[in-house]
């Protein structure tokens, strides 16, 4: 258990933006402190190196002037060489010679030739080449030669140590590994506040959203002073908050008007029973009252229906089969099924459709089925209802006009909404439910096409629906 708990700790703290920001920074200034620590030291030990260098082949110089002047006096080159050694401590001086070994020495104590690893000379004898050489207590020294040819040839050897530089950098490097440690603390706590106060406006953002309900759907967000990083952020949510807001404005209404709509029928429904129990009624006022509520039933079914039609057509995911129909034919088919109606109200249905379009057949129908119907209520007797096409450069237009009593100026932007009804009366008296242009806006979204109306009062309406053109991509895909 206190593993698991553990484990859920590590993963709860990694996966903070504020610990990660911190790592990073920690990281950074670690790793910026340490290149620019070790640039330091390499520049440092190769000026020490320099230095020494130049100690190196001064004194070889100092030495060999001394030898040219005192060739014969061995006694005066040893006082030369002791004033050079002692000068800087910890410098060691000698001369041999091939054929009698080391002529002078200074000082007397030498740890290079007196000690028990044996002093082999220079790894590559070229003039003034330093080198490095441990004795076997461990201390290093920084050596450099030169042979000199004359009558007779010498080697004058300069040794120096390198404790004093050795503890140089050894402090140096204790400094800078305490200076990484000190940057390191202060980097993760300095980072992890910054962090902190840098991540307050994403805190404050996570409040907001907190707060907000679908009472506060309205509220923006963007409006307040946001760090750039955030203002994006803010944007896309309040576009979303406006969705939403739209959404629940459009589900709150239509929750409403399907309330407002089932209310009328089952009120009618219910007062018929009523009147109808209240006393003792006939075989045939019994049979009329059953009548009145098949029809109240049938609509009824019919609303339902269209309801369930419209929140499948708004699903996001709905697919169609969408064949190559003949227009005229399609509208020949729907114009057939209302003939009789037609007839019976004295109006001309007109049929002058062409050309062809991607679409399913039973909602295309569905759709010219609505816009008829509508239509041919509206449009007194010896009145015209005529269906033609039209084509644009991306568009085949299907149209849909008549001649009846027209739609007002103030309820044209509303009639496609749901349980619009210009004509309550018309609507009550179970001639519609509101819900057909709706119907016919639906699936026009669902074909990728527009609808669109123009009305004018007493000269009647034309409706016109919008699909994508057929091309030969389109076509031969259908094909297959």
């Amino acid at each position: 258990m206190s593993l698991k708990h553990a484990t859920e700790t590590l993963r709860r703290v990694t996966g903070s933006i504020a610990v990660r920001l911190t790592f990073w920074y920690a990281l950074l200034s670690v790793v910026l402190i340490a290149a620019a620590g070790s640039a330091l030291y390499w520049v440092l030990a190769a000026q020490l190196r320099h230095v020494d260098n130049q100690i190196l082949a001064s004194k070889i110089h100092a030495v060999h002037s001394a030898l040219r002047r005192h060739t014969g006096n061995t006694e005066a080159l040893r006082h030369e060489t002791q004033l050079e050694a002692s000068t800087i401590r910890g410098v060691y001086i000698w001369v041999s010679r091939p054929a009698e070994g080391v002529i002078t020495r200074s000082p007397s104590s030498n740890p290079i030739l007196e000690g028990p690893r044996p002093f082999a000379g220079s790894p590559a004898p070229l003039p003034e080449k330093e080198w490095k050489w441990a004795a076997a207590n461990g201390r290093r020294y920084r050596i450099m030669a030169r042979s000199y040819a004359g009558n007779p040839p010498a080697t004058i050897y300069v040794a120096m140590s390198m404790a004093q530089e050795d503890n140089f950098l050894a402090a140096y490097r204790r400094a800078l590994l305490l200076a990484i440690v000190l940057a390191l603390l202060v980097a993760l706590g300095a980072g992890y506040l910054i962090a902190r106060r840098g991540m307050r406006p994403v805190a404050r953002l996570a409040e907001i959203v907190d707060e907000l309900g679908a009472g506060q759907l309205h509220r923006r967000v963007a409006d307040e002073h946001w760090p750039n990083e955030l203002r994006t952020l803010a944007a896309n949510f309040d576009r979303l908050l406006g969705r939403l807001e739209t959404s629940f404005n459009r589900i709150s209404r239509f929750s409403a008007d399907v309330a407002h709509e089932l209310r009328t029928p089952l009120h009618i429904l219910r007062g018929e029973a009523e009147i109808t129990l209240s006393r003792q009624r006939s075989p045939a006022e019994y049979q009329a009252c059953i009548e009145s509520a098949m029809e109240e039933y049938g609509r009824l079914s019919g609303m339902v229906d269209a309801l369930l039609f419209l929140a499948r057509a708004e699903q996001s995911d709905a697919r169609l089969d969408k064949p190559v129909l003949d227009v005229r034919e399609e509208a020949a088919a729907v114009c057939a099924f209302y003939q009789a109606m037609a007839d019976e109200l004295g109006v001309a249905l007109i049929n002058r459709a062409i050309g062809s379009v991607a679409a399913n057949p039973g909602l295309l129908r569905r759709a010219l089925g609505n816009l008829l119907g509508n239509a041919l209520r509206h449009t007194p007797a010896g009145g015209q209802v005529s269906i033609w096409t039209t084509i644009q450069p991306s568009l085949l237009q299907i149209i849909v006009s008549d001649s009846g009593s027209g739609i007002a100026p103030e309820d044209l932007p509303h009639v496609l909404d749901r349980f619009y009804c210009a004509d309550t009366a018309r609507l009550r008296q179970g001639q519609g439910t509101g819900l057909g242009l709706a119907i016919v806006r639906s699936i026009m979204h669902l074909h990728g096409g527009e609808i669109a109306l123009q009305s004018e009062l007493g000269r009647g309406t034309t409706v016109t629906l919008s699909f994508p053109i057929i091309t030969t991509e389109t076509l031969a895909s259908h094909q297959r």
